[in-house]
C-alpha cells in the first residue's frame, strides 16, 4: 500500500520496556496483600496502580488489552527470574549496582522528557492539512484497494441468512445483525486477502453485498463499502491519524532538542578530553579523533 515511516509505536515499545523495568524495581515490592493486585509471584504483587503509567505511552491516553496482557506476562517472567537471582545473592554484584544506577538516571531523564517535551503537544488542523497537501504523493494508492466489512460463518445456511438480511433486510435487522456478529471493517488490497476472497472482491467493480464466498475456513459474506483505484490519492480523513502521528513525532523531536540545548547552556559540563583519548585508545586500540 502506501509508504510508511518509523512510527511512534516503535518508540513507545522502547519506553514501555524502560518504564516496565521501573515497576519491576519499585512497584512490586509489597509485603501486604493489596486489594487491587493483578498478579502475584511469591510474595510480590503488581497492582492496577503500578500499571497506570502505561496511559502516558499513547497520545490518546488509552492502553490496549494486548499491551496490558503483554506487560503483565513480562512482569511475571522477570519476577520469577529475579527472585531466583536474589536467592543466589546476585543483587550484591557490583556490576549490577552500577547498571541499576545507570538505569535510574535514564529513567529520570525519560520522565523529564515525558513531562516537559511530550506533554500537551498539540497538532493544529491547519498543520495537518498543510502536511497532507505537501506530501500527497506519499498517500497514493499503489494498488487497487477496497473498504470492506466481512461477516463469517462455518455454516452455509447461516451465511445465506446473513446475505439476505444485508441485501433485503430492514435497517433494524441490519443493526441487530451487526451487533450480534461484530464484523470487521478495514481497507484491503488484493495481496491482503486469500485468493478466493480477493477474486470475489476485485473481480468486479460493484459496491454492496457479495454472495457468500466459500474458503477453506468457512463462508464469508463481504460488503464492499468503497473502492480505491491505483494511482489515486487517499482522502485526508482516511489518513488524518497517520498525518497527525507523523507531525507529533516531528514536533516532539524538535522540542526535545530545543529543551536539551537550553539546559546544556546553563549546566556545568566538562569532558576530560586528554583522558578520554587515552582511554579510547587503550580500549579500542585506535586513536580517538
Amino acid at each position: 500500500m502506501i509508504s510508511t515511516i518509523l512510527r511512534s509505536k516503535q518508540i513507545n515499545k522502547f519506553i514501555l520496556l524502560l518504564l516496565g523495568a521501573a515497576v519491576f524495581l519499585v512497584g512490586c515490592s509489597k509485603n501486604d496483600v493489596p486489594e487491587n493486585y493483578l498478579a502475584r509471584v511469591g510474595d510480590k504483587y503488581i497492582t492496577t496502580d503500578d500499571l497506570k503509567f502505561l496511559s502516558i505511552i499513547n497520545p490518546d491516553g488509552k492502553v490496549s488489552q494486548g499491551q496490558l496482557q503483554g506487560f503483565l506476562n513480562n512482569w511475571i517472567n522477570s519476577e520469577v527470574l529475579a527472585q531466583q537471582a536474589l536467592k543466589e545473592d546476585l543483587d550484591k554484584d557490583p556490576y549490577l549496582k552500577n547498571r541499576l544506577d545507570s538505569f535510574k538516571r535514564k529513567l529520570l531523564a525519560d520522565t523529564y522528557i515525558r513531562y516537559n517535551v511530550y506533554k500537551n503537544l498539540t497538532i493544529p488542523d491547519s498543520a495537518t492539512q498543510n502536511y497532507y497537501d505537501q506530501h500527497k504523493q506519499v498517500f497514493m494508492w499503489e494498488n487497487d484497494g477496497a473498504q470492506v466489512t466481512q461477516y463469517f460463518s462455518t455454516s452455509h445456511d447461516t451465511a445465506q441468512e446473513i446475505y439476505k438480511v444485508l441485501r433485503y433486510g430492514s435497517q433494524a435487522e441490519k443493526s441487530l445483525l451487526y451487533q450480534r456478529n461484530h464484523p470487521e471493517t478495514k481497507v484491503v488490497t488484493q495481496k491482503d486477502m486469500i485468493s478466493a476472497l480477493s477474486d470475489a472482491v476485485f473481480g468486479t467493480r460493484a459496491l454492496g453485498v457479495l454472495s457468500p464466498i466459500k474458503s477453506e475456513f468457512g463462508y464469508h459474506v463481504i460488503v464492499v463499502n468503497n473502492r480505491y483505484r491505483a494511482g489515486t490519492y487517499q482522502e485526508l480523513e482516511q489518513v488524518r491519524d497517520e498525518v497527525r502521528e507523523r507531525l507529533l513525532i516531528i514536533a516532539q523531536k524538535k522540542h526535545y532538542y530545543a529543551i536539551l540545548d537550553s539546559l546544556k547552556g546553563v549546566t556545568d559540563i566538562e569532558i576530560n578530553t586528554a583522558l578520554f583519548k587515552n582511554f579510547a585508545q587503550d580500549t579500542t586500540g585506535l586513536s580517538a579523533e
